[in-house]
């Protein structure tokens, strides 16, 4: 297994912005607004005359977050919301939300921006776009896709999506993997801008990296209990290390819900394996549970990104992370901040096992530090300055 790690070299430094407020109004529409795309909005919003957000609904069904709006101007739409399954190539199915916003055009008629923002290439960056040709506002497209995510998406989404990416004046990108994606379909380097995910900085681990001998190798698994999470093959994979392995102990902590969360209750497991189920928990219950435990597991199928990585990288914990999540190839390099593992070749998640429990408290210490450096500088303070310059720049 490769464990090379693909290290964006545009923003690992700090930036801070010196410019005055650019006199312009910006409209960002997207499907919700979860906390830390808020704070990333929040912090542009002081660099701009006007920063207007439009969302398709206050929240999906699948998602728990508080609706952190505080200080921004924030609309939700006239929308249809239809399901549809996510089947993809590894044999799981998710449920996915597609949204037809309806009142798109009308709302940015009113509203009359200078530039627009818009989210995923669907039915509102198509509306965006006629907006945007008949009154002569210029449109960014913001795209949070990888590779592995987009296969099998099909030859007609795949030519949509090539055309409407060259009718967007700057596109955006979260990572190496979708760089590549949208090099793919054609567009131009020129147009593409950097705009990763950043943890919130409202809600931050703010404890020790230091831990307790008797936390060093309890493992902690955050996200939902479905197929595409890898859940169940997880469990399945540390029941049968325990099996190889019967004089060694194993703490797994799980936080979350979801449709899985019956079979993991009925799953029998060795000995040797213990599994806490904690179901959902604030932020600040998790961050308590963070400072007691030695790494994070996240054994995903397909995420684009995966901020949980961030989060558990800022809270001083190395990952042992799915190489099927964009964070983790992009973020964890090998025995420096964690471990990549292939979720569905067993033998691999027992090769990243074995490489964390060589480690004693002493030397997971310079693992944690480097956790910490790994993402010290994504912050959304920092990202907001590289969705501003854009805007500066298309203006």
């Amino acid at each position: 297994m490769s464990t090379s790690t693909q290290t964006h070299p545009i923003l690992w430094a700090s930036k801070s912005s010196t410019h005055p407020v650019l006199d312009c109004s910006v409209v960002a529409l997207t499907h919700y607004l979860p906390p830390y795309m808020a704070r990333v909005l929040l912090h542009a919003s002081h660099q701009v005359r006007n920063l207007e957000i439009l969302l398709s609904v206050a929240q999906e069904p699948n998602r728990r977050y508080e609706c952190t709006w505080d200080g921004l101007n924030v609309q939700v739409q006239k929308s249809i919301m239809l399901r549809r399954a996510w089947k993809h190539k590894l044999g799981f199915e998710d449920e996915l939300y597609v949204h037809f916003p309806y009142d798109t055009i009308s709302r940015l008629r009113r509203i009359r921006p200078n530039i627009i923002l818009s989210y995923e290439l669907g039915f509102r960056s198509l509306a965006s776009w006629f907006y945007a040709k008949s009154h002569g506002a210029k449109l960014a497209l913001c795209v949070c896709v990888s590779e592995h995510t987009e296969q099998g998406r099909g030859v007609i989404r795949y030519g949509l999506r090539k055309w409407l990416l060259r009718q967007a004046n700057a596109v955006t990108y979260n990572g190496p993997s979708c760089r590549r994606y949208l090099e793919k379909l054609g567009v131009d380097t020129d147009k593409l801008h950097y705009f990763p995910y950043a943890t919130s900085d409202q809600f931050q681990y703010l404890g020790p990296t230091t831990r307790q001998p008797q936390d060093d190798h309890r493992l902690l698994y955050i996200g939902q209990l479905s197929d595409r999470k890898g859940i169940m093959l997880l469990l399945s994979g540390l029941g049968e290390y325990c099996l190889r392995q019967p004089d060694r102990k194993l703490h797994l902590t799980i936080i979350g819900t979801g449709d899985r969360e019956p079979n993991i209750r009925a799953l029998p497991i060795p000995h040797n394996l213990n599994v806490r189920m904690l179901g959902h928990l604030n932020y600040e219950q998790i961050c308590s549970e963070m400072s007691q435990h030695g790494a994070l597991i996240f054994p995903t199928l397909a995420d684009e990104w995966g901020l949980v990585v961030n989060e558990a990288l800022q809270a001083g914990l190395p990952v042992i992370g799915s190489v099927y999540s964009q964070a983790v190839t992009t973020l964890i390099e090998e025995n420096l901040n964690g471990w990549q593992f292939t979720p569905d070749q067993s033998e691999t998640l027992f090769h990243a096992l074995d490489q964390f429990f060589a480690h004693d408290n002493q030397s997971l210490e310079p693992l944690r530090e480097a956790a910490q450096k790994t993402v010290k500088d994504i912050t959304s303070p920092n990202v907001a300055n590289l969705l501003v310059d854009m805007f500066r720049q298309l203006q």
